[in-house]
């Protein structure tokens, strides 16, 4: 790997420090994408690090587009003086799945594994290293200012899979309500108070995010999990080139033994009968194969 890091460097594609952002849906392998950046000898990747309480429609897009750029400028200082950053983690390391198997009273997975707060950075970095952050929810709400002013990328997921996820775990989306967007997208707030149907909800915060991607972003800036899987990773060089080094055995889990399978026939039906910006990405074929699946 350090060998292609040479070359490209010398061929230009790795010159200037890169501080990337990264979004996409709730469970779509955002926190897996930041995984696998993190194996790059080149690359940091933050889950989830900043405070998303911060982001707010009552606050100017400057103020929360400067939060954005001093906290990266902040980081970078605190890997390179005390080698620490701040992240969600699990035992200081960036995991491929924040949700574990274990479940709550509820039957419901959780992330209590998870914590927020420094890890250590214990590689040798070169002085232009790539400095990647992940937020979904928040950074999908500020799109429109974020995409104009940083270099974003999105990642996606086929929407039955994402439901199947959402309606396993405990978390604010599992109950159809994504409170760090709802706090910046006052509309989208508006419109999930007056759904009194928990997967209708969620089929209205699954067109939300689709459209975000389909409208602010250019068709190259949005990644597939599919295709990260399919690839063993090797999609994620549109991020950084290193990544076409990667070759993990990664498994698909849009058809998860965790869902419950009689609960999500009858949402993927609902899925199929529904109109959303999803279609854009995926074809109806997509969720109808994994229904017969």
């Amino acid at each position: 790997m350090a060998r292609l890091r040479s070359v490209l460097t010398r061929a230009g594609l790795l010159a200037k420090p890169r501080d990337v952002l990264v979004t996409g849906l709730p469970r779509s392998g955002t926190t897996l994408t930041c995984h696998l950046l993190q194996k790059l000898p080149d690359t940091v990747a933050l889950h989830e690090p900043m405070a998303s309480r911060k982001f707010s429609s009552e606050r100017t897009a400057g103020e929360m587009c400067g939060d954005v750029e001093r906290f990266l400028r902040r980081q970078r200082e605190s890997i390179a003086e005390r080698g620490v950053a701040m992240s969600k983690h699990a035992e200081g390391k960036v995991p491929d799945n924040p949700v574990g198997t274990q479940r709550n009273e509820e039957g419901k997975r959780t992330n209590d594994g998870m914590d927020r707060g420094e890890i250590a950075i214990d590689k040798k970095l070169p002085r232009d290293f790539m400095l990647v952050v992940k937020h979904n929810s928040s950074f999908t709400a500020l799109l429109h200012l974020l995409a104009t002013r940083f270099e974003v990328f999105a990642v996606m997921r086929n929407p039955f899979g994402v439901l199947g996820s959402w309606n396993s775990i405990s978390l604010e989306v599992g109950r159809g309500h994504v409170p760090a967007a709802e706090r910046v997208d006052a509309q989208l707030a508006k419109d999930l108070a007056a759904i009194p149907d928990v997967v209708d909800r969620q089929l209205r915060i699954l067109d939300w995010f689709y459209g975000r991607y389909r409208d602010l972003l250019p068709a190259e800036r949005v990644i597939k999990y599919e295709d990260v899987v399919a690839t063993r990773g090797k999609r994620l060089a549109v991020i950084n080139p290193l990544a076409a080094s990667l070759d993990e055995p990664l498994e698909s889990r849009n058809k998860n033994k965790l869902y419950d399978g009689e609960a999500m026939k009858a949402i993927g039906e609902r899925l199929l009968a529904s109109d959303g910006a999803y279609w854009h990405f995926y074809p109806r074929e997509s969720v109808a194969a994994l229904l017969r699946g």
